[in-house]
């Protein structure tokens, strides 16, 4: 299933190199069709694009566009990407550009504040061997292109896409999807709900940490052969699904307990199910271990460091504007202590009150006073 894109940039030999490598490289090869235009400048040159059915638009971030008269006036990227987006409102729009262009915030910003951007990839980490960027940039347009097919967009079949069980069409209700009744969604929209809420936040998808963690095991412990087996039922796989995988944590329960015997199934799943699977399997399987005690096993997943954590060696952290259906966001002590991404505003004021005591808990034992 080929993947019709549209790359825009001022540079000739960019376009060349880069229709190039996603025409020959083995994991681009056969899955897109790459069709190079220079910025627009008339109403003419959007013809030409639309004529070129675009499904995916990767728009460089620096453009040179000569007017009229042959002189050259400067563009950004995200400049065109709002014209672009009044003229193609279904179609993925890509920032296609190279690190040193801005820096990492500038980026985040842009991503977080204009509806007009849908990514940001960097070029020189796209055929990296170990980067899943064209994978992902792929399941994003096959993703969208599934969404603008949709005839009658209604709940139910925003549901069958994401093969959501009836338990998790109650909690993604929740959550904030951009569904009015009777009224046909928007591709767009849902797409941007999806990937920027259901599988970025934890409590109705899980990555694998936050998954082995919801179980009471190692992140490579979930992620072993033998595990990953067992719980295939659980895997998602609707539109966007992530190469690194997600799982339904209804699905990583109802799994878990199938194993489970009577007395097993009256302890919490992190207690129960380690102990299923070894009196089971006859083999031990690593627990999460507590990043700030070392206990297992761990019952949260730290915000900031992403380990597990106990929830009584952690903080409540306000770090995003999650849906109150997903997982509380925390911070271990050991973040509080020890990282610089660690924003104390964040924090409640019962929290503020505990983080003086914290730090003192973390510093080393005969260390000097800092006052």
């Amino acid at each position: 299933m080929e993947v019709n894109v549209v790359y825009i940039d001022d540079q000739s030999h960019e376009l060349r190199k880069w229709q190039a490598k996603f025409t020959t490289d083995s994991r681009a090869a056969g899955r897109f069709t790459v069709k190079t235009f220079n910025p627009p400048k008339s109403p003419a040159d959007y013809d030409r694009i639309s004529e070129a059915a675009p499904e995916l638009l990767l728009l460089d971030f620096n453009l040179d566009i000569p007017d009229e008269n042959g002189q050259v006036i400067g563009i950004s990227g995200v400049t065109l990407s709002t014209e672009l987006r009044q003229k193609f409102r279904e179609v993925p729009i890509v920032l296609f550009t190279r690190k040193s262009v801005f820096n990492i915030q500038d980026y985040t910003r842009i991503r977080e504040t204009l509806s007009s951007i849908d990514e940001i990839v960097y070029k020189q980490e796209v055929f990296k061997t170990d980067s899943t960027t064209v994978d992902d940039l792929y399941n994003l347009a096959i993703g969208c292109r599934r969404l603008r097919d949709q005839t009658n967009r209604s709940w139910n079949d925003l549901l069958r896409l994401l093969g959501a069980s009836r338990s998790d069409s109650d909690l993604l209700e929740q959550s904030n999807p951009p569904v009015v009744p009777r009224i046909r969604w928007s591709a767009a929209a849902v797409a941007s709900w999806i990937r920027d809420i259901v599988l970025t936040f934890p409590g109705i998808l899980y990555d694998a940490l936050h998954a082995a963690t919801f179980l009471g095991v190692s992140k490579d412990g979930f992620l072993s052969e033998s595990v990953q087996s067992a719980f295939a039922p659980a895997k998602y796989a609707g539109i966007f699904a992530p190469p690194e995988g997600r799982w339904w944590r209804s699905k990583l329960q109802t799994v878990a307990y199938s194993m489970m015997n009577k007395r097993e199934r009256e302890l919490l799943v992190r207690h129960g199910f380690p102990i299923a699977w070894e009196r089971s399997k006859g083999v031990s399987i690593d627990r999460a271990k507590c990043i700030f005690s070392g206990e297992s096993p761990a019952d949260w997943v730290c915000h900031i460091l992403k380990e597990p954590v106990m929830i009584k060696y952690s903080l409540s952290y306000d770090a995003d504007d999650r849906p109150a259906v997903m997982d509380e966001a925390r911070v271990s002590f050991e973040a509080v202590g020890t990282s610089n991404d660690f924003d104390e505003r964040r924090v409640d004021a019962l929290g503020r009150e505990l983080i003086p005591a914290v730090r003192r808990m973390l510093k080393p034992a005969g260390s000097a006073s800092a006052n």
